[in-house]
């Protein structure tokens, strides 16, 4: 799972940079943002090479009410 986050963080910072698989470390893991902001964030992980295909979700608090 940290290291899921971690790709996913240097993604977000560079989303045109290679990042390795969580799983295998094969480069070329595919990144996939399919968030619902301000609710959540949303992302699928893929990799060709160990057959990673994974959701993960991060819940986030919502818009404030005043």
């Amino acid at each position: 799972m940290a290291d899921a986050l971690d790709r996913i963080a240097r993604w977000r910072a560079d989303p045109g940079a290679v990042q390795g698989c969580p799983v295998c470390g094969t480069p070329g893991v595919e990144i996939i943002d399919r968030s619902a902001r301000p609710y959540s964030e949303w992302y699928v992980l893929k990799c060709a090479a160990c057959g990673l295909d994974a959701s993960l979700h991060i819940p986030l608090p919502g818009p404030a009410t005043y």
